[in-house]
């Protein structure tokens, strides 16, 4: 296989592939990409192969033309090929000029596969590193220049692809990535459910997230508790607490916990319409998670707690002293990207609400001194 510095670049790009199915982090991460494939091929046609309750969100990215949904929740249901036959035909109905599979797994990398190719020098890319065998259906395989004392980020991770297609490493800077599509309607259907949720018309406010999808990520929730009380006992600006319909009791026990009446959005807000809200919040506060992600990307100051997995890897991109990862250093951590439970949950214990709220007083009070206050 010819070193990817020696190919020479495959010619026009009228029309590029982006295979990243899932999760809504690992989506988060790959915005960035599809951002500047878009800056140098301004008109190329960028489609995207998302997980189907993604697709609202990834139509959002002002970059991505089209998005062709994978029936991932239906897998092991009759109604999986019937749902995978529009996605196939899709998939072959125009040729690309190239084939990014973004997410390295079996089934992406089968997927990319499957898409028509503009002819034999339009390259089916992919990382070295992929799992599941996902390499040996790459026309083109690129090694991460990282090391288990120097990792990658993921964002700059999937930049590599630049290279890969003639262009030069460029890294978008924070929130540019991530200025999605929204309208007037938008804006007003988030003012609606602020003011429903008990927050006046242009009052500040802080989000916090207690939930995640593993529980080894989840910063315990009477920590949570503490520290909108220490916030309150401030005069800090009211906490908003948000989360999925599963999350609704999570949230509750969080306010309840609390003695004070705490505004909630559990599940009342649609995922793509999340950005929107966290870019007006002053300072975002939650788990490693998707929220997490979406608040970092939208420019919005955060605080995370990280244990299982790396920061260096999958933590909030940006500006480091805007986004601040609370994390103890322990032997057992990371102890890895899929770890489910802990028997002891150290990493998360250890990292204290006083600690927490010394972290949120100091990115507050320099956002209230510079009158960086978002509407």
């Amino acid at each position: 296989m010819t070193p990817l510095s020696t190919r020479p670049f495959p010619g026009p790009m009228r029309r590029i592939l982006i295979v990243k199915p899932s999760s809504l982090g690992d989506i988060l991460h790959a915005f960035p990409l599809a951002s500047a494939l878009k800056n140098f091929f301004p008109q190329a046609q960028i489609d995207w192969v998302a997980n189907a309750e993604f697709v609202p969100l990834v139509l959002r990215h002002p970059a991505i033309d089209r998005v062709l949904p994978f029936p991932r929740r239906d897998f092991g249901r009759g109604s999986f090929f019937r749902k995978m036959a529009p996605l196939l035909s899709d998939l072959r109905e125009t040729p690309y000029d190239a084939v990014i599979d973004a997410q390295g797994l079996l089934r992406s990398a089968l997927l990319a596969r499957m898409a028509r190719r503009s002819g034999r020098s339009a390259p089916l890319l992919g990382f070295a590193s992929a799992r599941e065998g996902a390499p040996i259906f790459y026309s083109q395989r690129l090694s991460i220049p990282e090391s288990p004392d120097s990792p990658l980020h993921a964002v700059r991770r999937n930049l590599l692809f630049l290279e890969a297609l003639g262009c030069p490493a460029q890294f978008p800077s924070p929130g540019l990535s991530s200025s999605l599509r929204y309208g007037e309607e938008d804006q007003v259907k988030i003012n609606e459910l602020l003011l429903e949720a008990g927050l006046l018309p242009g009052e500040p406010f802080i989000v916090l997230h207690p939930g995640a999808r593993r529980e080894s990520k989840r910063w315990p929730s009477q920590y949570f508790s503490e520290l909108i009380q220490s916030l309150a006992r401030g005069g800090y600006p009211r906490p908003l607490l948000v989360g999925d319909r599963g999350e609704a009791p999570l949230l509750e026990e969080v306010a309840t916990r609390t003695g004070i009446v705490v505004p909630q959005l559990p599940g009342r807000l649609s995922l793509d319409l999340l950005p929107l809200l966290l870019s007006r919040a002053i300072l975002f506060i939650g788990n490693d998670s998707g929220p997490l992600h979406m608040a970092a990307l939208a420019g919005t100051p955060t605080i995370s707690f990280f244990g299982s997995s790396d920061p260096r890897r999958t933590g909030p991109f940006g500006d480091d002293e805007r986004n601040i990862v609370m994390r103890e250093p322990l032997p057992c951590s990371p102890c890895g990207d899929f770890r489910q439970f802990c028997a002891h949950m150290t990493c998360q214990v250890s990292l204290t609400p006083g600690a927490a709220y010394h972290q949120a007083v100091h990115l507050l009070e320099g956002r209230v001194t510079s009158g960086d206050r978002r509407q």
